[in-house]
């Protein structure tokens, strides 16, 4: 996936910053399992190389297996109206927004689960 705008970059960025890859990695694979999914990301690869994974996967699941797809969407909590917002019509470009906005609420559980154990 080319990572598109700012945004992305910027939580590329963060997510090698806070070396919490592995983390991240494995609450996006603990959804596939909860959403009842056969795919997992590599536990040892580095964060472009999830981004990419993921953005294959989903691309995958949108064109060929849609009701997983939307299953997964659900069980990570991407919201229904940023999906719904989304003016492209491309596939491709699908994809790579919807990667970028799992791959966010995926940090964003990862992140918090971190600073509160950082608290104790």
């Amino acid at each position: 996936m080319a990572i598109e705008n700012n945004t992305a970059h910027l939580l590329v960025q963060e997510i090698e910053e806070k070396q919490l890859l592995v983390e991240l990695i494995g609450q996006v694979n603990k959804d596939f399992i909860l959403a009842g999914l056969p795919f997992r990301l590599a536990e040892k690869a580095g964060v472009m190389e999830v981004v990419s994974e993921l953005r294959s996967i989903l691309f995958k699941m949108m064109t060929h297996n849609f009701g997983d797809y939307l299953n997964l969407l659900y069980r990570v909590d991407v919201s229904e109206n940023k999906i719904k917002s989304l003016k492209e019509i491309d596939p491709e470009k699908i994809a790579n927004a919807v990667t970028q906005m799992v791959l966010e609420r995926e940090w964003q559980k990862v992140w918090l689960k971190n600073k509160s154990r950082l608290r104790d």
